[in-house]
């Protein structure tokens, strides 16, 4: 009797039906693998983090983006050499994860290619054997050799379409009926996402890649004849630029909001904006937006990254300018000037493991500031806090600065009260009133050698479950204004606002006023000319006579 491919008799020998795998099953064994086995680092984070709940559903969601990546392999010659490479890929990750707590991210990956022949047998051990034996070898070995029955190429695509449909089916579904657990725990605990094997291997990658065709534009130089030209006789210029974290504008008290966020700064004679529309929703897109000379409608990732901001324009004038960082990065628009993130030293302020509260940033300022300026050199400090972050708010305010309780104080916020949610984020803005009281009093000491100035602005707003939706980072064209609409005032002492001649009410009275604004108006605060100065983005022009 002549068989018919992937056909087989009922009592067959050992290449029977019972003994051979289907592809799909041979691609959910695999991705059972690989979330089960490769992924210890993730689930003791888990483990730690949240309880059975948050472990299923992380499990859940991982299962389902490894069966995924698996079924990227087809089902054809290629599978196994894809599926072998997933599983390698998988086990090199997690034995430097587990024992030297490393995270998988496109800056490990440039690490390791530029490390030398001494750097690597440096990180070989005899320990490795057994590990890779177990991970690696045993594995690819079985893989290689199992069985795997033959399927005629129409039902192999029939199935290949229907399994990648059910799959993405599946994980929308788990992603929209979920989204507020996932959201949460990614937004407060940044590494997991660094712990999910193989993926994190891949998007690092992918992010290498990326960086590398950024880094091969040339870059470009912006107002190369910027030169700053004050008054003869005046002083050189100290202003302080505050770069808050995910504060939207609608909860500041000085803004008409019901609760008296910001009792200080009431107290204050500001320049304030009120509401004022983000570049972005997020700070990888806002921060380098705001600081490059881009306007939003023309932002390009790779020209703001690879040319000229404000910082390297105003450095050139001969500002000198330092940044502070207390957030997660300046996405690479101080990469060319001073930073100085020496502040955690200072125990009065419970640093740990690297966090601080954001009051530490006025910590040891003053040794930045210089105190006998014989070359009248103006200066520009950035501050970069750590703000609204969330969803741990109530984690940004010690606790001698709630005045709102109770507080929400768990990451997962759709299992807060509402109320509970809006008493930690505001308390988190009471902190910030006290930061920038404090950095206020500290300008005023200076004001016998400089002419100071305070900015505060955020990079984007925060929704706190309004219509069900949390945190941010929506796309900017659906995202609520709690998400796009921030703060912007500026504090300016009685000697620079008489030498601008500014007038508060026509600078207020601006319409439409953005993040594209920021750019000319920092250079019209330092008094910096330039052929490429843009008057209608300067909220100075019109309503003073910049010195």
């Amino acid at each position: 009797m002549q068989l018919l491919p992937g056909t087989y008799p009922v009592f067959g020998n050992i290449r029977s039906r019972i003994s051979q795998l289907d592809p799909w099953q041979l691609t959910v064994i695999c991705a059972l693998l690989l979330t089960a086995g490769y992924n210890q680092a993730l689930f003791s984070s888990m483990a730690q983090i949240g309880g059975y709940r948050v472990f299923v559903r992380m499990a859940v969601l991982l299962f389902m983006l490894n069966l995924l990546l698996c079924q990227l392999g087809g089902l054809g010659k290629g599978q196994k050499l894809w599926l072998s490479l997933l599983i390698s890929i998988s086990a090199g990750c997690q034995y430097f994860m587990l024992n030297y707590g490393a995270l998988i991210d496109k800056n490990m990956l440039l690490n390791a290619l530029e490390t030398d022949a001494s750097e690597v047998q440096g990180l070989l051990s005899v320990q490795m054997i057994p590990y890779f034996l177990v991970y690696l070898l045993l594995p690819v070995t079985i893989l290689s050799k199992a069985p795997v029955a033959y399927v005629r190429k129409t039902r192999k695509m029939l199935w290949y379409s229907l399994s990648l449909v059910t799959t993405l089916t599946i994980m929308l579904i788990l992603i929209a009926t979920q989204y507020q657990s996932y959201a949460s725990i990614f937004r407060a605990h940044r590494f997991i996402k660094h712990q999910t094997l193989p993926l994190s291997a891949l998007t690092a990658t992918a992010g290498l890649l990326s960086l590398n065709a950024v880094s091969a534009r040339s870059y470009e130089p912006y107002a190369t004849d910027a030169t700053q030209q004050l008054a003869a006789g005046s002083k050189p210029r100290l202003v302080i630029f505050v770069l808050g974290e995910t504060v939207r504008a609608d909860h500041l008290g000085i803004n008409g909001y019901a609760r008296n966020t910001t009792p200080r700064l009431a107290k204050r004679q500001l320049i304030n904006l009120g509401a004022i529309s983000a570049c972005g929703t997020a700070t990888a897109l806002s921060v380098p937006c705001l600081f490059s000379h881009l306007t939003k409608d023309k932002y390009d990732e790779d020209i703001a990254k690879n040319s000229d901001n404000f910082l390297d324009v105003l450095q050139r004038a001969g500002i000198k300018v330092y940044w502070r960082n207390n957030n997660s990065g300046c996405k690479t628009m101080c990469n060319r000037v001073e930073q100085d993130n020496q502040f955690a030293a200072d125990s009065r302020y419970h640093c740990a493991d690297g966090s601080c509260p954001d009051l530490a940033l006025l910590h040891g300022l003053k040794q930045r500031i210089p105190q006998q300026n014989n070359a009248q050199q103006s200066v520009l400090l950035v501050l970069h806090q750590q703000g609204n972050h969330g969803p741990e708010y109530y984690k940004r305010s010690l606790p001698e600065h709630k005045v709102f309780m109770p507080e929400c104080r768990t990451n997962l916020l759709n299992e807060c009260d509402s109320n509970q949610i809006i008493n930690a984020y505001d308390n988190a803005i009471v902190s910030t009133d006290l930061l920038l009281d404090e950095t206020i009093s500290l300008l005023d000491t200076y004001s016998s050698e400089y002419d100071t100035a305070l900015v505060y602005l955020s990079d984007h707003g925060e929704s706190l479950g309004e219509k069900g939706v949390y945190l941010h980072g929506l796309p900017y064209w659906m995202a609520p204004s709690a998400q796009t609409q921030v703060p912007l005032f500026f504090w300016l002492s009685d000697n620079l606002q008489q030498r601008l001649k500014a007038n508060p009410d026509c600078i207020t009275q601006k319409d439409n006023v953005s993040h594209d604004h920021i750019f000319d108006t920092m250079l019209a605060l330092f008094a910096v000319n330039t052929s490429q100065a843009r008057t209608e983005l300067n909220l100075l022009w019109g309503c003073s006579n910049a010195s």
